[in-house]
């Protein structure tokens, strides 16, 4: 907790002042019975709600709230005005929706199988109660029919694949100052304490219902005419706040907080206006694609528009924020070498380029920054900035990659650089490559591979046509945690028996090689990787150089290599 604290004290904006989130938390009641959620691992976010959901206020905040994190999620908020979570009869609706409305109000369940089968998302947030508690009867009758709709809504979730369900209980209903609390909210409080009473059964429910009554009564005593909403239903701009604090601080109240960075310069005014396009233009977007049966709701633009559009909203957005890079200046070849500290204090050097292209597109080298360094002098000349890790002997293992994500984090975040790096793996470096790769394919324009280990039992182990490293392979055992030789030769992590990730991401590859390297025999790994990802449909290009030992690395002339990455790094970020 004091962790926490620390990490709250430094955000001071009145849009996520996360001291009032340690107040809320204190009366909200965050725990959860199951694992809480780790937000960097989510890749497509579905928003569902009604028209407190689909005014965005609160999404917009959690979107820039993500942006900041360098957690790279894409959030699709697919909130729909007038939509309950349950199916209202026909003398319901005609009573509380169509004589004053004109039209039937929509319901979940009639759209939930094609958002799910079209968006595929891994996680979905949704909140809903609002016009179910106005609805509904106002008894156990009303009360067990909400509580149906949502169990079945988390279970057809589940089968369709959802990693993560996220459930906020409904906003209050405000009678007005003086008032005492109406049977509407009656509802609401009822829903809420149900959705609570499901942590017990591995639900994850952030509750927002009980922090916003608390807050209302506190602001009361100030203010007595004070209300989150004009009309009793659609909070404010104060209110979405308090609801985007809440799910933060779920999400927050995890050993997965460290690591996230203070957001506070994202969330200026002109930011947020920038955030807040983003989210509603794919929003809209997707709202439409879909589909649904509510009228009076305008047309997002096509998909592909919207995409190019969203794109260039997310290249100001990076523009914007982008904070010098810190720590040691140097000289690397001519250019300006940055070396500074990120995640568990490993040193991340940054090499700027002369002439950065836009977007800030890089290439991530993954062992040997000064091996062989042509081909990242001759992208640097084209404006790609290059970027070295330093975690040598670890061969690639997860604790090379926690450190890889630790630093992409905080590049994404903190300096604006773009979200899909091209990846260099020279020898040992195509196991941090492709291993890093594998787990987050959807942070990955393209790699180039060059006389890659891709499989440790041909090197380091040398059980090949290899001649091997007995005290690397001795290295491997430690940093993969093998107990004997026998479980290192069953080992199925290495990167030859991994390549779906990457194929279903469509990610390109090309694999430069040595016919005659005695050290990484190319045809027990390329060849291998090569076979194997044109079966899954992925696209690969060799490039064998005849009667050539492991060294040395490159071409000649690299431009095939320089066409290639420049090519997919504008491709995969958008940059005309």
């Amino acid at each position: 907790m004091l962790k926490i604290l620390a990490i709250m004290k430094s955000v001071v904006p009145r849009i996520f002042s996360y001291l009032a989130i340690l107040a809320l938390c204190a009366f909200s009641g965050i725990s959860s019975a199951a694992p809480l959620p780790d937000i960097k691992t989510a890749k497509r976010i579905v928003i569902l709600g009604d028209s407190i959901t689909q005014a965005g206020d609160w999404v917009a905040d959690f979107d820039g709230w993500l942006t900041a994190a360098g957690a790279p999620a894409e959030v699709l908020n697919l909130g729909l005005s007038s939509e309950t979570a349950s199916d209202l009869t026909d003398a319901e609706q005609q009573e509380t929706h169509i004589k004053p409305y004109g039209f039937p109000r929509p319901a979940i369940s009639e759209r939930l199988g094609r958002i799910l089968e079209k968006t595929k998302p891994d996680w979905v947030v949704e909140c809903y109660g609002m016009n179910d508690g106005s609805s509904l009867p106002q008894n156990d009758e009303g009360f067990a029919r909400f509580c149906s709709a949502m169990e079945a809504m988390k279970s057809q979730l589940e089968k369709a694949g959802v990693k993560q369900i996220i459930f906020l209980t409904p906003p209050i209903h405000d009678a007005g100052p003086g008032q005492p609390q109406d049977k509407h909210d009656g509802m609401l409080s009822r829903f809420s304490d149900w959705l609570i009473s499901k942590r017990k059964n591995g639900w994850n429910v952030v509750d927002v219902h009980g922090p916003m009554r608390a807050a209302l009564d506190e602001k009361r005593k100030v203010d007595p005419n004070f209300r989150f909403a004009s009309d009793g239903t659609h909070p404010n701009r104060e209110g979405h706040d308090l609801m985007a604090k809440q799910l933060i601080a779920f999400l927050t109240n995890t050993r997965h907080a460290e690591g996230f960075v203070d957001h506070s310069p994202l969330m200026a005014t002109s930011l947020r206006e920038l955030i807040r396009q983003r989210t509603e233009l794919r929003g809209a977007a997707w709202l439409t694609f879909t589909g649904h049966k509510r009228p009076g709701i305008a047309p997002g633009l096509p998909l592909d528009e919207a995409d190019a559009k969203a794109d260039e909203l997310t290249g100001q957005i990076q523009a914007q924020r982008a904070q010098p890079f810190p720590g040691k200046i140097s000289k690397w070849n001519g250019y300006d070498r940055y070396d500074f500290l990120v995640g568990q204090k490993r040193t991340c050097s940054v090499i700027v380029p002369d002439n950065p292209m836009a977007g800030r597109l890089w290439a991530w080298k993954g062992e040997f920054l000064n091996a062989f360094p042509q081909t990242e002098i001759d992208l640097l000349k084209q404006g790609v900035y290059i970027v070295y890790l330093n975690v040598p002997n670890l061969l690639g293992a997860p604790e090379a990659v926690q450190h890889w994500n630790d630093a992409y984090g905080e590049l994404i975040s903190r300096y604006g650089m773009a979200t899909k790096p091209a990846l260099i793996g020279l020898s040992r470096g195509g196991l941090y490559c492709f291993n890093w790769a594998i787990a987050n394919p959807s942070k990955v324009s393209c790699i180039y591979a060059d006389a890659a280990v891709l499989d440790m039992k041909s090197w380091p182990g040398g059980k090949g046509k290899g001649q091997g490293s007995p005290g690397d392979w001795q290295l491997a055992f430690k940093v993969y945690g093998f107990k004997d030789e026998a479980e290192a030769m069953a080992f199925k992590g290495n990167p030859v028996d991994n390549l779906k990730p990457l194929a279903d991401a469509k990610i390109p590859l090309i694999h430069v090689y040595g016919e005659a390297d005695h050290t990484v025999p190319w045809e027990e790994n390329t060849g291998i990787v090569a076979e194997r990802y044109r079966a899954l449909g992925g696209a690969i290009q060799l490039i064998g150089k005849p009667g050539v030992d492991h060294h040395p690395h490159g071409l000649k002339d690299p431009t095939p290599v320089l066409e290639f990455i420049v090519m997919n790094l504008k491709k995969a970020n958008r940059i005309p």
